[in-house]
């Protein structure tokens, strides 16, 4: 049985900078990381929302801690791209809209202090300017927040090769493997094979509270949620070549919707991807987390979201639609879970919807966490303390 100073179990958007940054730090690190499934239907190993081609990255948040988390994420994206040798980063600027008037009009109040606070701060656009500019025709009392450099997307793929990619360099040692068992320090692979660590970080993702490898249960809602895609032709996807990613709140609608711009998938053609859905089932169990990915997703929900994007777009050129599945991690503070969760071991989950641009810096903190180095003096707001069941 090899032993390590700490084992990541998880290597997705938090495991493996929280990974990275332990084995940058002189540790011996073990990183236990499932692949990506290559056929869902015949997969009986952990699932992740990251294995996609693109996430929304920003800097303008509804929350001072979460937009801090995206900053100093974003402005380290360069240097992981040079170090690693991997695209990671599309910078085609962002918009963030919400109402003036009505139950949402404080979402839209939070986003611009948000903003208002940067450096370099986004200019805030009215309705008919963000028609004139982008083509896009949100409801008419909305206002929006641009920004024009360090917004856009991200790949959470080469993003996630990249972090691996760079832990191993440092020293760390990955197992592409599921974890199956943890009993104290020693944790159990999917082929027996066993891992001694001095301390255990689960960042296992939507898997947390259900996969047995904490010794208590973050208290967190799982939701199954639908994305739906529009495939558009290589004429429209030139056209729309420069658009900004967008999170804006749909006339009638109580929580904000998101849209990617065109984004080349791995099957060659070009998709905009559309979702936000919160009335969503639970995920309980580890069935029904295997039911959800290997199916794809709620035909209804995905027939609302396109129609929305059609609102949003009407001069939108679309070839084919089709849907998925997705699922999205809801802690009870609103904030990721960064704590110890027992004699070590600790937790690090907890994306709320917004992981994904701001994993870098979760890792980083994760494994401050890991080391007792603690996250006090890290500039934050909130403690990021896991609430348990």
């Amino acid at each position: 049985m090899e032993t390590f100073d700490v084992a990541v179990i998880g290597g997705g958007m938090m495991g493996a900078p929280c990974a990275r940054y332990l084995a940058e730090g002189g540790h011996s690190v073990a990183l236990i990381a499932a692949p990506e499934p290559v056929d869902a239907a015949r997969w009986d190993g952990p699932f992740g929302s990251h294995f996609d081609a693109a996430r929304i990255t920003r800097r303008v948040a509804s929350d001072a801690d979460w937009s801090r988390l995206s900053c100093r994420s974003i402005a380290r994206y360069r240097d992981l791209e040079a170090r690693s040798g991997r695209s990671i980063f599309r910078e085609t600027g962002a918009l963030m809209a919400g109402p003036q008037e009505g139950p949402m009009a404080g979402f839209t109040d939070r986003f611009r202090a948000v903003a208002k606070a940067l450096d370099d701060a986004p200019e805030i656009l009215d309705t008919e300017a963000v028609r004139a500019r982008f083509g896009l025709a949100l409801p008419p009392d909305s206002l929006a927040s641009h920004e024009a450099w360090q917004g856009g997307w991200i790949d959470p793929r080469a993003m996630r090769d990249a972090q691996q990619a760079l832990a191993a360099k440092a020293g760390a040692r990955l197992y592409p493997q599921a974890a199956t068992t943890r009993d104290g320090r020693v944790v159990t692979l999917a082929d027996g094979t066993q891992v001694s660590a001095g301390h255990v970080v689960v960042a296992t993702g939507p898997h947390v509270a259900i996969d047995g490898l904490l010794p208590r249960v973050p208290k967190m809602q799982v939701w199954a949620r639908t994305i739906a895609f529009a495939r558009i032709s290589e004429a429209e996807g030139a056209r729309l070549a420069e658009m900004p990613p967008i999170i804006w709140v749909a006339e009638g609608w109580d929580h904000d919707l998101y849209l990617l711009p065109p984004v080349r998938y791995p099957d060659g053609q070009l998709y905009l991807k559309i979702g936000g859905q919160v009335d969503s089932p639970l995920i309980g169990s580890a069935k029904d987390m295997r039911d959800w990915f290997r199916g794809n997703g709620d035909a209804r929900v995905a027939a609302r979201l396109m129609a929305e994007l059609r609102t949003l777009m009407p001069d939108l050129a679309i070839e084919a639609e089709s849907r998925g599945p997705c699922a999205v991690v809801w802690t009870e503070t609103g904030l990721p879970y960064i704590d110890a969760a027992g004699d070590g071991v600790s937790v690090l989950c907890g994306g709320n919807g917004a992981a994904a641009k701001c994993g870098d810096e979760l890792g980083r903190l994760g494994a401050l966490t890991a080391t007792g180095a603690g996250i006090a003096c890290e500039g934050y707001a909130a403690d990021f303390r896991a609430v348990w069941t």
